[in-house]
């Protein structure tokens, strides 16, 4: 027994291979998962390794069989050449995933040709409605069914390739199986379309940041649309201090918010007094979109835009109260049921993920706050404008009492001179 052992030792150490560049779909980590797990985890449809044959997701797998046959009989396109493709491909397939996929070559190429043409032509449909004339489909037919399997496809662990479904793309636009009409949308064009949300700047302010990067998969598309250009930000520096004033804080010390429209989410500025903040709309989807694209900033060695931003956030809201000021100021937008929650929910973002404070975006924002909030006249300037100028009548009423305490003043004199 002793002998054996250091044989398998040997045997585990001439068998592992070196880890891949490739890699970029992962496993969430335990620590960001046990915030959230329904964050993480498809509803609807699988895609991908990962989750295939999941609980509960086994009603759309015919559906996703009645797509590829679709595919393959309006492009002519071979289900053996494709299966053929994907096998010369399958070492790349692999490392692409962050851990070990189980399932043998014929099970995995399987599961990632039909998973991909699955996907593929749901972003068709959704740009060219025309390929839906005369047939009963169980997602455009039912317009919540589309909704949740977008969120589905936003995340981290539901993702292939991107480099297969734009294979994939090559076949339909090689048989003339995309409709025409005044240009042949990219691959890009369908991607963005289909995904296209609130959190999503316009295409044409996206378009230059996806054409010179390579798209990986989903979330690393929804993040490069976000990604600032280094004029956008300020550089990254070691953050000192974990303490922020809430909104309501600094709104005592005379701080004023802004909501600013048409940025960049991350563009917070502290200027003059006046705290501007892009517009942060709050609905079913944005949990999920945030906690995955920080989740993938977590396993990958990006800039983590999205986790400092909500970092920011989180501090600013402490209360109730702040979340009232900030969507009083139009800068929170709601769908949540009441304030408490919006709080609630707020402060559990930032729960899970790790701060990396030696390269932190908004430092200089920090210190500006900070700064202003430690000033004793900015407080007690704030308390004589909300106490008593808070309206005009309460402003008039302070100013006529004190004309008539000057009144009053001037005639003890006067009476006393008189004497």
């Amino acid at each position: 027994m002793g002998e054996q052992q250091p044989k398998l030792l040997k045997y585990k150490l001439e068998e592992m291979s070196p880890l891949s560049s490739q890699c970029c779909i992962y496993r969430v980590p335990k620590r960001l998962r046990d915030m959230n797990k329904k964050a993480y985890t498809p509803q609807v449809v699988s895609i991908g390794p990962l989750h295939n044959g999941g609980e509960g997701l086994k009603a759309m797998e015919d559906h996703k069989i009645r797509y590829v046959k679709d595919f393959l009989e309006r492009t002519k396109v071979r289900m053996e050449d494709c299966l053929n493709t994907l096998k010369e491909w399958e070492t790349r397939i692999r490392d692409c995933y962050a851990e070990n996929i189980e399932f043998n070559e014929n099970k995995l190429v399987e599961i990632v040709m039909v998973d991909s043409i699955f996907t593929f032509e749901l972003l068709l449909r959704f740009s060219y409605p025309t390929l839906q004339e005369g047939k009963v489909d169980r997602v455009f037919g039912k317009p919540w069914m589309l909704r949740e399997i977008r969120y589905d496809m936003l995340l981290l662990e539901n993702q292939i390739p991107f480099f297969i479904l734009e294979y994939f793309y090559s076949l339909a636009l090689a048989s003339n199986a995309i409709p025409l009409q005044n240009n042949v949308l990219s691959m890009c064009e369908l991607t963005y379309n289909f995904l296209n949300s609130p959190y999503i700047k316009p295409y044409v302010d996206t378009k230059k940041k996806i054409k010179h990067e390579e798209t990986k998969h989903f979330v690393d598309f929804v993040l490069k649309c976000h990604r600032p250009s280094p004029s956008e930000l300020p550089k990254k520096k070691r953050l000192e201090t974990l303490t922020i004033p809430s909104a309501t804080e600094l709104h005592q010390s005379g701080v004023e918010f802004e909501n600013v429209e048409d940025t960049n989410i991350f563009d917070i500025k502290f200027e003059k007094g006046i705290l501007k903040i892009p517009h942060f709309r709050i609905r079913g989807s944005t949990e999920i979109f945030l906690r995955n694209v920080i989740a993938y900033e977590q396993c990958e060695h990006h800039d983590h835009y999205f986790n400092d931003y909500v970092f920011i956030i989180d501090r600013l809201v402490d209360t109730s109260k702040d979340v009232e000021l900030l969507v009083k100021s139009g800068i929170i937008e709601s769908k949540l049921p009441d304030i408490e929650a919006v709080a609630s929910y707020i402060n559990s973002l930032d729960s899970g993920p790790i701060l990396f404070s030696r390269y932190f975006y908004f430092t200089d924002l920090v210190q500006d706050l900070n700064a202003y909030y430690r000033v004793p006249w900015h407080k007690w300037k704030a308390s004589l404008k909300q106490d008593y100028f808070s309206t005009p009548w309460a402003g008039l009423s302070i100013v006529v009492a004190a004309i008539l305490v000057v009144l009053t003043f001037i005639q003890t004199v006067c009476s006393f001179m008189a004497l």
